[in-house]
């Protein structure tokens, strides 16, 4: 299948789980494709054929953005270097959690949980300790006795109750031998990258025009802490105590009309305020619904909330 029918099943199956979905972010460089959003869980979503096509700077950047958004980045894709890639199976790419489309549609639609990932060796699930060790007590099973009836060490089964996976094959054993299900599921609807976590590897403002990094400056003697974002439809994330802002900085041509329907589409899932701060001068005061703050307006303004207030007074102007 390729990529723009993969894309179309994936939204076909986000809708149809109840999710709210952003347009697709077909603006290049692309970074990702969807955002999607039901109740608290956030999802920034790249869709590949293969998924070793994500590259590590796209994927920092995702987590970057995800961290920044609350949400959770999720790969889907059909295949990777290796051949195609197992159904109800989790896979790793540079800290990205990425599965089939297949996958996604068992999960958000017949509720079929996530235990099986995919490490060098096999597969592999995560062990509820807990579980574990109760059932074993509740079983009246010394350390011993259960190593003897598994067939490992008793240092294994201590660090099994302490929390290490192990292989499908072995959680099976397990199972048969304690009576239970003793895995603990995969979280892919949730945020799990923690900010610590993120590598500060954001782009160097001089990467962008003069115009760009110049916004960039005044934005952060207002307040703002700015990071630049390279393949987003908008040029970084701003962000102070109380707001993230999506910020748009760009050249005022027909290109921009597009990126800002993108854009508002982000703002509304996400629920982020957004901007546009053109290259030059305009009597607009939004596109596409996207509200517009010149840079002779940016230059007067003296704290973060102003922007705010000059955001949602032409989002106002925009809905009479």
């Amino acid at each position: 299948m390729n990529r723009i029918n993969l894309l179309g099943e994936v939204r076909e199956t986000l809708i149809s789980a109840g999710f709210y979905v952003s347009e697709l972010c077909s603006i290049r460089p692309i970074g990702f494709d969807l955002v999607t959003r039901r109740d608290n869980s956030l999802l920034i979503i790249k869709v590949l054929t293969n998924v070793d096509a994500m590259t590590e700077n796209v994927a920092e950047e995702l987590r970057t953005l995800s961290i920044l958004l609350k949400a959770c980045p999720l790969l889907i894709g059909e295949r990777n270097s290796q051949g195609l890639l197992q159904n109800n199976v989790v896979y790793d790419r540079f800290g990205i959690k990425a599965i089939t489309p297949i996958t996604l549609k068992n999960h958000l639609l017949e509720g079929i949980p996530l235990q099986v990932y995919a490490a060098p060796g096999g597969f592999y699930v995560n062990l509820d300790q807990d579980k574990i060790k109760n059932l074993r007590k509740e079983q009246d099973l010394s350390i011993g006795a259960f190593a003897r009836s598994l067939k490992v060490s008793r240092r294994t089964i201590q660090m099994y109750e302490e929390g290490m996976n192990t292989t499908v094959e072995v959680a099976l054993r397990i199972e048969d031998i304690l009576g239970g299900d003793i895995t603990t599921q995969i979280e892919i609807l949730n945020p799990q990258i923690k900010k610590k976590e993120i590598h500060q590897k954001t782009p160097k403002v001089q990467r962008f025009q003069k115009f760009q990094a110049e916004i960039f400056s005044i934005l952060k003697q207002v307040g703002y802490k700015v990071i630049p974002l390279e393949r987003a439809p908008f040029q970084a994330v701003s962000q102070d105590k109380r707001e993230i802002l999506l910020t748009c900085v760009d050249r005022y041509d027909k290109r921009l009309i597009r990126k800002a329907q993108v854009v508002g589409s982000i703002s509304n899932i996400t629920e982020k305020h957004a901007v546009i701060i053109p290259d030059k001068d305009v009597t607009k005061t939004n596109i596409e619904g996207t509200p517009i703050i010149a840079k002779r307006e940016l230059k007067k303004v003296r704290a973060p909330e102003e922007i705010i207030d000059l955001i949602i007074a032409r989002l106002y102007d925009r809905d009479k």
